[in-house]
């Protein structure tokens, strides 16, 4: 049995696919099996594969029909046979010592996943640049250390969800799949594993270069109100687990949140589309939300979002709706900064005179020494004692 099975879903990628592959074959880590998913491709993707398979027997190559990333990781995920199992995009690639961590930080600590940093580079220029979403600032303290879910209760859905910044023991997901026909399908996954995962931890380093083009499935806004259905995923997984009283809060932020930043995203007819869909959603959760206690004191914002699509005829209404209770809370906020500068001001202007009046009055005393009949009677005697000094 391998030590690490790594699944590269494969479909379309002829530019990009050998630099993945021998970022995978020489890796310093080699007790691996590398199973390659030609999804239904129609350039050639799998003459590389099969290429590649023939110079080295790790890799094993399985064609199917178009079924989609989701389709192909899980297939990759049915034929697994290692310890650990690593899911790498095609068009993207890893340290060359990436794998020998994970594998070395999972064994020493008997973890069921590891969470790491991915790291962009921009497809056109090479230039790599990291980006606050994946830094994961806030999970540093958590670094080498091992914990769960519920640990982390406020980071539960501010993790980054892409599986390949994802380590995993196999026999954590091998009953596990992915939701096929659909984008953003990531989420449902992960937060599932970590909601199943006992020892998890944090690996405070950049291991997998993210290539960011412009071709990409999620550079597409076409397929964006799978966001809805991802959401309603997110909170059934999160009810399956018994979970849902403790994480709502949190669950709110990240499904309205996130589905707002989604309809920004999309323009035209699929802005409307969106916006229907969305409406259609929030109208079917009126009466729960309505009755739900920590909804009613979730962030203004989160039930703005949500009550002005209700309430909205079109997609052009709710956006403005939201933007222009943004823009009274941003004035809002001026205004504070604006009194609190006015205060501070009229503060400093107060103690400036009273330094003032101070000086004054320290003026005022030093003349009427000055002036005084002791010190012109004592003038020569002090006259006499610096020349003395002299």
């Amino acid at each position: 049995m391998p030590s690490i099975s790594v699944i590269v879903p494969a479909y379309n990628v002829e530019k990009y696919l050998a630099e993945c592959l021998e970022s995978i074959l020489n890796q310093t880590f080699e007790d691996l099996e590398i199973i390659c998913v030609n999804d239904g491709s129609t350039d050639s993707t799998l003459e590389i594969l099969n290429g590649y398979a023939e110079k080295d027997e790790r890799i094993k190559v399985i064609s199917q029909e178009n079924r989609g990333l989701s389709g192909a990781r899980n297939t990759g995920l049915k034929n697994a046979a290692g310890k650990y199992v690593y899911f790498i995009d095609s068009d993207d690639y890893l340290e060359s010592d990436a794998l020998q961590k994970l594998y070395d930080m999972s064994e020493k600590n008997d973890l069921d996943m590891v969470l790491f940093k991915l790291i962009n580079i921009d497809d056109e220029t090479k230039e790599r640049y990291p980006t606050k979403y994946y830094d994961m600032k806030y999970m540093a303290e958590y670094a080498g250390e091992v914990f769960s879910h519920s640990d982390i209760p406020k980071y539960v859905y501010r993790i980054p969800v892409s599986i390949p910044g994802k380590f995993f023991k196999r026999d954590l997901i091998r009953d596990m799949e992915f939701v096929e026909g659909m984008i953003f399908e990531d989420n449902a996954f992960f937060v599932e594993a970590l909601f199943k995962a006992k020892r998890v931890s944090f690996l405070d380093e950049y291991l997998y270069i993210r290539r960011v083009r412009q071709d990409s499935i999620t550079t597409s806004s076409k397929n964006f109100t799978d966001y809805i259905t991802v959401s309603n995923l997110l909170i059934d997984i999160t009810k399956d687990y018994g979970l849902y009283d403790e994480y709502k809060p949190q669950l709110f932020n990240k499904t309205i949140t996130n589905t707002h930043l989604r309809f920004d995203q999309v323009s035209g007819e699929d802005k409307d589309i969106f916006f229907a869909e969305m409406k259609r959603d929030y109208l079917s959760k009126k009466d729960e939300y309505d009755a739900d206690e920590a909804f009613q004191n979730s962030p203004e914002r989160l039930r703005e979002i949500f009550y002005s699509a209700i309430e909205s005829e079109n997609a052009r209404e709710f956006d403005l709706s939201v933007k222009y209770f943004d823009l009274n809370k941003s004035n809002e906020k001026t205004s504070k900064s604006l009194k609190r500068l006015s205060d501070e001001n009229t503060r400093l202007k107060s103690e400036n005179e009273k330094l003032i009046k101070e000086n004054e009055e320290l003026k005022k005393i030093n003349e009427d020494a000055l002036n005084s009949t002791s010190w012109k009677v004592t003038k020569p005697l002090r006259y006499l004692g610096d020349a003395v000094k002299k």
